[in-house]
């Protein structure tokens, strides 16, 4: 039995828009978890998950890949 808290027991009620982005009928309530996982099923399907800062267009995936060099700062003496 999975543990309840505070986000599982609130719920959502899904509107148009929340509906079309996430399959759920119009009018239903889904828990706030259900409702984040949806969403973000929805982001990686349609290829919508930022890859760099959209500022300074440093790397967002968490690691340096290979092709991009760390780049560190020394402090000025």
């Amino acid at each position: 039995m999975s543990k309840r808290n505070a986000l599982t027991e609130q719920s959502i009620m899904i509107d148009d828009v929340l509906s079309m982005l996430t399959g759920h009928p119009r009018g239903t309530l889904v828990s706030f978890t259900e409702m984040t996982k949806s969403l973000h099923d929805y982001i990686k399907m349609n290829g919508l998950r930022q890859r760099f800062c959209p500022h300074c267009n440093a790397s967002l995936t968490g690691s340096p890949s290979a092709s991009q060099p760390v780049v560190t700062e020394v402090p000025a003496t």
